[in-house]
């Protein structure tokens, strides 16, 4: 299989790719910081197609896609990854921290499947599927999160998208799957820390967390077997399930959360 991975350079991307060329994948790994590519596809033994994209960028999203095709000659699989967040109260972020968090997290999102789509629909089925389009979303996306509303609101739009987009595809062949991480063991909250002028959630020590590569297996699961959404950590759907049937609970369960400065 030919897969494209965005934010390939680190945490669940990086993982991901590791996972996928054991198994013997060929991959097209994209991320902004190309020397991090390098040393990646480097230990995987050199044979991939690095790509540095900055995915905010959306002519750098369609050379992404150009430069896979002329490759390999079809994407298999799409994998969004590539995103941030940091800390903020909703009503203290400025409209640029909002504009600059939507344009990386949504926009370079749909810039990427909005080039690839139209390949995918050309390319001959294998296994029942054209292609595939996998967002890596969050948890969050069922529940927004405080002090992380601009980041679970780009989360909760990446999900509507797939959503829409999975009625609008299937009759093409294109799956479109969604994967919703809970916390998980990354660089994320260091990338936080540094949009956040310095601050960390108070809560992360005593909440459930996952490394990336029980992410990225169960990710490749939902590679091999397409399927609507993937959630690493199944008792989290069912949690938040229950906070969307009966929102005051997810209002209490959220009032210990507080920043630390």
């Amino acid at each position: 299989m030919v897969i494209v991975i965005t934010g390939a350079s680190a945490g669940i991307g990086r993982a991901l790719a590791e996972e996928l060329s054991a198994a013997g994948a060929q991959l097209v790994l994209a991320a902004r910081r190309a020397d991090r590519l390098n040393e990646l596809n480097a230990k995987l033994g050199g044979q991939h197609l690095v790509v540095p994209t900055d995915v905010a960028v959306q002519s750098e999203c369609q050379q992404l896609i150009e430069m896979a095709v002329q490759r390999h000659g079809r994407i298999d699989t799409l994998v969004c990854n590539s995103g941030y967040g940091f800390l903020s109260p909703v009503a203290d972020m400025t409209r640029q921290q909002f504009e600059a968090i939507f344009t990386t997290n949504v926009l370079g999102t749909f810039d990427c499947i909005n080039a690839a789509v139209p390949q995918m629909r050309k390319q001959e089925p294998r296994g029942g599927w054209r292609g595939q389009v996998m967002i890596v979303s969050s948890a969050v996306a069922r529940r927004g999160l405080p002090y992380f509303g601009a980041y679970s609101a780009t989360k909760a739009a990446q999900l509507s998208l797939a959503e829409a987009m999975r009625v609008e595809l299937a009759g093409q062949q294109i799956a479109v799957t969604t994967v919703h991480p809970i916390g998980t063991d990354t660089e994320f909250g260091d990338v936080s820390a540094s949009q956040s002028a310095g601050r960390r959630p108070g809560h992360v020590d005593r909440e459930i967390r996952q490394s990336a590569q029980v992410v990225a297996r169960r990710m490749i699961g939902g590679i091999v077997r397409p399927r609507p959404e993937v959630w690493p950590y199944r008792p989290s759907r069912w949690a938040l399930g229950l906070a969307t049937l009966f929102p005051r609970i997810g209002d209490r369960a959220c009032q210990a959360m507080r920043v630390q400065e």
